[in-house]
């Protein structure tokens, strides 16, 4: 069987989906930060809570409530850097020590060289132009993490500013036996627990998403990450179904189908076949990854496909069997889509993109379009009759431990963006396209641009 090193498997599952243990310690809020936060946040009342419990909460951003629910709450805000703040509550069921709030809320300036230690900002630090990261790779820093705030209700509370974008964040609860815990919110329960079928466990179970916006003026110069927002206006339908696959009788998929699917329609739809990375399962691309909120919100009639490659053990020669001969199949037997390879696309993100490499290369005329975001791997590269007439589009984060500048390689391993770049010096393709650094890191900022570039400029086009 075909699979990846040792080493090369420690290198990407390290980070699962989110990268939890790519980068060592987390940046703190600085005790005069939390109190200017705390000055700036009036602390909700027992009355300002019972008065809560009878309405509805805020669902888009507006001006800053008089109370909040619990969960997580952005709002316009004049005095926020960006234009927006999110509010975060958090009420225990038992005593506790205490609580923080963490997530990739940490900043990069581009301006800066991402090498140097005082390269990562707090929220309140953020200027027009910077863009967010879960991680710094002057300090190997993940995330930002700060202190919660108890007020009279027994409810925790933080609130910072937020830019545009999809925003992971997990709750540390430290017990009253000193024993610390990490959760999502209780109050917004990570979606990617919404496939109770699932075969093996997602990192991202701990994960809430908070959405942030963009605000024209104060980040006309960072990443409008609003692609990824939920549409409602345009959003299809989205189910997670079980196949019979290669490994079992019973596999996972999930299958997102545009607005105004048609399943009667004379021409068949397209697809997009996507592959998470090491540590994550079907529910990435959709919980963290919002594919389907990128595929409504481009206005693309595309059907989009995510599979659970994590239960194969990166066996690439496996995995191209189940989507070659039973996910490929399952989807034309049951739903409108093209049977032409010039109809299909396939991407993947760290391990999916290594996947991406070997499909590409072991089977090009499976697919029109190939997108490998964050992990190349040279040992699939081979001449393979028609790989001419497939196109392969690649990527790498700015602060992405898959790039040289950010994390060399291992004893024997090439697998960085910068190795095929190089590669390519000497056996350049026209249907290969570099499509460079994008501003992030090994995470769901860079892997989410990276789709939606790919299904803009690259695929069936």
């Amino acid at each position: 069987m075909k699979k990846k090193s040792m080493m090369a498997l420690l290198l990407t599952m390290m980070v699962g989906s989110m990268a939890l243990s790519a980068c060592g310690t987390s940046q703190s809020a600085t005790s005069e930060k939390k109190d200017d936060a705390a000055k700036e946040t009036e602390a909700v009342t027992e009355a300002e809570t019972e008065a809560a419990e009878t309405e509805v909460a805020e669902t888009e951003a507006a001006e800053k409530p008089e109370s909040f629910e619990l969960g997580a709450t952005v709002f316009e805000s004049e005095d926020s850097p960006s234009g927006y703040m999110v509010h975060f509550a958090y009420q225990p069921e038992e005593e506790v020590e205490k609580v923080s709030v963490t997530g990739p809320f940490i900043y990069i300036n581009p301006d800066q060289d991402i090498s140097e230690e005082s390269n990562q900002y707090t929220p309140y630090d953020y200027q027009n132009g910077y863009y967010p990261s879960n991680c710094a790779p002057g300090t190997f820093t993940w995330g930002y993490t700060e202190e919660m705030t108890k007020n009279e209700s027994g409810v925790y509370e933080a609130e910072f500013p937020i830019t545009s974008g999809s925003f992971a964040y997990s709750y540390v609860v430290v017990g009253s036996d000193g024993e610390e815990t990490t959760i999502d919110d209780p109050a917004n329960p990570s979606p990617a627990k919404d496939n109770p079928n699932s075969d093996i466990a997602t990192g991202d179970i701990k994960h809430s998403i908070v959405y942030g916006k963009f605000d024209e003026e104060k980040q006309s110069n960072s990443p409008n990450l609003d692609f990824v927002l939920p549409n409602e206006d345009n959003y299809g339908t989205f189910s997670y179904v079980e196949y019979k696959g290669h490994r079992a009788d019973a596999e996972d998929i999930g299958i997102y189908l545009p607005a105004g699917y048609d399943a009667d329609r004379e021409e068949g739809y397209k697809v997009v076949y996507l592959s998470h990375g090491g540590g994550g399962n079907e529910t990435d691309w959709f919980a963290m990854g919002h594919a389907d909120n990128i595929v409504a919100n481009l206005g693309l009639d595309y059907i989009v496909v995510s599979m659970d490659n994590n239960s194969y053990e990166w066996d690439f020669e496996a995995i191209e069997d189940n989507v070659l001969n039973y996910i490929i199949p399952y989807m034309e037997e049951n739903y409108n889509v093209s049977t032409e390879a010039k109809d299909r696309a396939f991407a993947g993100l760290s391990m999916g993109c290594m996947t991406t490499f070997h499909m590409y290369y072991d089977h090009p005329t499976e697919f029109g379009y190939f997108g490998g975001f964050s992990g190349p791997d040279l040992s699939a590269v081979k001449e393979t009759e028609g790989i001419e007439n497939a196109v392969l589009f690649f990527t790498v984060g700015t602060c992405d431990m898959a790039s040289s500048r950010v994390m060399e390689n291992g004893e024997g391993q090439h697998i960085k963006y910068e190795d095929y770049v190089e590669y390519l010096k000497t056996a350049t393709k026209e249907n290969v396209i570099d499509g460079g650094y994008v501003p992030g890191s090994h995470d769901w900022f860079t892997w989410s641009q990276s789709l939606a570039t790919f299904l803009t400029d690259v695929a069936f086009k």
